[in-house]
């Protein structure tokens, strides 16, 4: 039988980084849940493992220290739950964890919030307060424990980044996704001396992307001042060609991403929120007298359009109606029906 983990994180960082691997096979098939929970204790804390169908449970676990870090890869075949209760003796100091999902699927729970996980995307929990991981059929993940004080040194506040999902697909979280598998599969490569270094450069990873995260989180009232703002540039700046959601991050001095994630409450994206006002600016203009000597064309481009067919394609979309009937069976009448503020989605 395969020995079991050592009693501690420092106990196994006194040891060479080399993989330890545990095992199903082989074991009894009513002892195999006990078995797994005995031999995962000593590194993840104390838990429960409930099957969820009348199966067999199936799983391999394989893990080893880069100093202060745990670093393991997990994979079960059989549906079912596990339930950490929370601190341990083992586990006094409080350790994050960050688990990464390569196959399948898995659920995580903790502080009232829920992160359905898939294949490239990531989360953390706090192996301090109780949580629990549902694996609905199979799933594989890379898992990596860090000590609490040493990811959140800068006051990030964890209470609000467990069970939140990631994408492991773009900027510093494919980066940290990254560096976590390359760093699992050259362990055995790893010098004793390099240890120290790598588990820094993974801490450091890590603590970037969920700062990134954290940043980019703004309260209810920031992020009703600043959609406030983006509309006012918007409104003002409505008949230059130009206007993108790129030139909007620059006169803010927000990300793309930012500003995406401030308007997601108005249910339209930024671009189609400037094509609905050009639309409803160029319908007023045609419906008013005022700009009865200016060419359809004119009015288009003098609201930011500069292709007519491309505007006539969009009104007509929009207004159900194309802009030169608009004119020609709406306009003579004094008392036009007001502009409706239309969702082009």
């Amino acid at each position: 039988m395969i020995p079991a983990p050592a009693a501690s994180a420092v106990a196994l960082a006194d040891h060479a980084p080399a993989l330890r691997c545990i095992s199903t096979d082989g074991i009894k098939e009513s002892d195999r849940c006990e078995f797994w929970r005995a031999n995962t204790v000593p590194v993840f804390g104390p838990l429960d493992i409930e099957l969820l169908e009348n199966q067999v449970f199936d799983g391999n676990f394989q893990f080893t220290t880069v100093s202060d870090l745990i670093f393991s890869r997990l994979a079960s075949r059989t549906p079912h739950r596990v339930v950490l209760s929370g601190l341990s003796a083992l586990h006094s100091q409080g350790f994050v964890k960050a688990l990464f999902l390569t196959d399948g699927r898995s659920i995580l729970q903790q502080n009232g919030r829920t992160a359905i996980l898939r294949p490239g995307e990531w989360s953390v929990y706090d192996t301090a307060a109780p949580c629990s991981l549902t694996v609905p059929d199979r799933s594989e993940m890379l898992v990596v424990l860090i000590p609490r004080e040493r990811l959140l040194a800068r006051g990030l506040d964890l209470h609000d980044l467990v069970a939140r999902r990631f994408s492991g697909r773009h900027g510093l979280g494919k980066l940290i996704w990254s560096l976590i598998s390359n760093t699992f599969n050259e362990i055995p490569q790893i010098g004793r001396r390099s240890n120290r270094d790598v588990a820094n450069i993974v801490v450091q990873m890590t603590r970037l992307a969920l700062i990134d995260f954290s940043g980019e989180r703004p309260s209810a009232q920031t992020k009703e001042v600043l959609c406030g703002r983006i509309k006012a540039y918007i409104d003002d700046h409505l008949s230059d060609s130009d206007l993108s959601i790129a030139k909007l991050a620059g006169a803010t001095g927000c990300t793309k991403r930012y500003l995406h994630m401030i308007f997601h409450s108005e249910d339209v994206s930024i671009s189609d929120y400037i094509l609905k006002l050009r639309l409803e600016r160029c319908r007023e203009d045609l419906l008013n007298p005022a700009c009865a000597h200016k060419s359809i064309t004119d009015i288009a481009y003098s609201w930011g359009f500069n292709n007519s067919n491309h505007f006539s394609r969009c009104f007509k979309r929009a207004f159900g109606v194309a802009p030169r009937r608009t004119r020609s069976e709406f306009a003579p009448w004094p008392a036009a029906s007001p502009v409706k503020h239309l969702k082009l989605s």
